[in-house]
């Protein structure tokens, strides 16, 4: 699911820009928007929360890549449980995997003691330095069966068919299939409980959703109506702006339950 923050200029771009304005017909003034960024995942003790300030005041919700937007630190971000404990976000991560980036904030449950469980429902609160405050909430699907890890298998590209089942989860809005390639990607979509992609699929782009000589990661989870509702456009540009359940600002308090992963050697 996940990224990065920069921010460059320069006095020759600046020039450019003032340059080519036409000053007769200057093009009106975009207010910025609060956009946060939070899903909730069974399967990992990492949780991040993300933070910022559209500039166009518009977010694209195909990605949350969030390169041109306005990172906000300092705010007070909180996850709390249907026992009334309470998670709250650091700004910092401090590990091998993670560096330190403005406007991403971590909680890691089991270090208040917590382990998320499925079918519960789960409050996220945000309060920014300059006062705004932003609240959600996600239940977590609930799945009969566990996660399960399905062997490797050979897969031909021009000849096979991806043809994969799962049980269906109480209270998931759909679920989210994510095939994983180094080469490609991640091709993204949308499934009830079974789905069916020729080898011969193709991406927007025009790239293999399989490409050979590369092992390929195909992930199933249930997710709720929030991620759902928000998400769908990766797979369906034609599904309109997303909505967002979120009060005091634009975005996603979703949450995922990995059902299902497979490897394909591609040949």
């Amino acid at each position: 699911m996940t990224r990065a923050l920069s921010i460059s200029a320069t006095a020759a771009a600046c020039l450019v820009s003032v340059s080519c304005l036409n000053l007769e017909d200057p093009a009106p003034s975009t207010q910025t928007q609060l956009v946060v960024h939070a899903v909730l995942d069974v399967e990992s003790d990492l949780q991040q929360v993300l933070v910022f300030r559209a500039r166009t005041g518009a977010q694209d919700t195909t990605t949350v890549d969030v390169a041109d937007d306005q990172p906000v630190s300092g705010a007070r971000v909180t996850v709390t449980g249907p026992d009334g404990t309470t998670m709250t976000a650091v700004e910092t991560i401090c590990d091998t995997s993670f560096s330190p980036r403005p406007g991403y904030y971590a909680i890691v449950p089991s270090r208040a003691g917590v382990v998320l469980q499925q079918g519960a429902t789960y409050s996220l609160h945000v309060r920014t330095p300059s006062g705004e405050e932003v609240s959600g909430t996600t239940t977590i699907p609930r799945t009969r069966l566990g996660f399960t890890i399905v062997p490797p298998k050979t897969f031909r590209r021009l000849v096979d068919t991806l043809r994969l089942t799962w049980p269906r989860a109480s209270g998931a809005g759909s679920y989210e299939v994510i095939i994983r390639s180094p080469r490609t990607g991640e091709y993204r979509t949308f499934a009830d409980t079974s789905i069916t992609i020729p080898g011969t699929q193709l991406t927007v782009a025009g790239d293999p959703v399989f490409p050979r000589g590369r092992p390929v990661e195909v992930l199933v989870s249930a997710v709720d109506m929030n991620y759902y509702d928000y998400y769908r456009a990766q797979s369906d540009p034609f599904a309109g702006a997303a909505p967002s359940h979120l009060v005091g600002a634009i975005g996603v308090f979703g949450a995922v339950v990995p059902l299902l992963l497979t490897e394909l050697q591609v040949q």
